[in-house]
């Protein structure tokens, strides 16, 4: 086997020694996630923030998920879209409502 060279550079990287992860750790760290949002109440209070300010409303209907043929990435690119926007609306502060939809006519 051919020995791996050693990067000439890695004795002047200086990085800080921290405890946060470098990994995501999604499969363990999503259900955290939604749980401290779920206990925390923090769509509705978002939500209630927003509505007692006035702010305008912001409602998002969305589509069968997949009625016409066979789950595909833009299926899955549609959905990020949509969440992105969401997001960025709450973000404006506006009353952001999201309807999932089942209607294909």
């Amino acid at each position: 086997r051919k020995k791996k060279v050693r990067n000439a550079y890695a004795p002047t990287i200086f990085l800080p020694e921290t405890d946060f992860s470098q990994r995501a750790m999604a499969p363990k760290r999503e259900p955290e996630i939604q749980a401290f949002w779920k206990d925390h109440n923090l769509y509705d209070k978002l939500s209630e923030t927003a509505e007692k300010s006035g702010a305008t409303r912001f409602v998002l209907h969305d589509g069968p998920p997949y009625a016409n043929g066979d789950l595909h990435i833009g299926h899955a690119l549609n959905k990020l879209l949509k969440d992105f926007i969401n997001r960025k609306q709450i973000l404006k502060g506006k009353q952001v409502h999201y309807v999932p939809g089942w209607d294909c006519h």
